[in-house]
């Protein structure tokens, strides 16, 4: 099971050493890095990941990026980025961790 303490403090470095969102104030940044995580979350509750169902990335990407998009509106432009950043990081996550399987 995944830890998401260790898996946010993960995400977060891979953020930091990145360094394209530096420019964000950091509490913008943890703010949207909550909110995408917690939006991971709901789309797999809803999308019913969580009772086995396959995680369709493409749609894990929509509905996170136009979430993020409606709650930090003044980040919009970079909503994208930061969704295609979060999944790779959560994914390098997932894989060191042995939580994840490649069908």
């Amino acid at each position: 099971m995944e830890n998401p303490n260790e898996a946010r403090a993960f995400i977060a470095d891979k953020f930091r050493e990145q360094g394209d969102f530096n420019i964000l104030p950091k509490d913008v940044f943890e703010r949207m890095l909550d909110a995408v995580m917690a939006l991971d979350e709901a789309f797999m509750a809803e999308s019913g990941v969580n009772e086995g169902a396959v995680y369709d990335d493409d749609q894990a990407f929509d509905y996170m990026m136009h979430k993020l998009q409606e709650a930090f509106p003044e980040q919009k432009m970079y909503a994208m980025r930061f969704v295609e950043d979060y999944m790779e990081y959560d994914e390098a996550y997932l894989e060191r961790a042995g939580l994840i399987e490649w069908e």
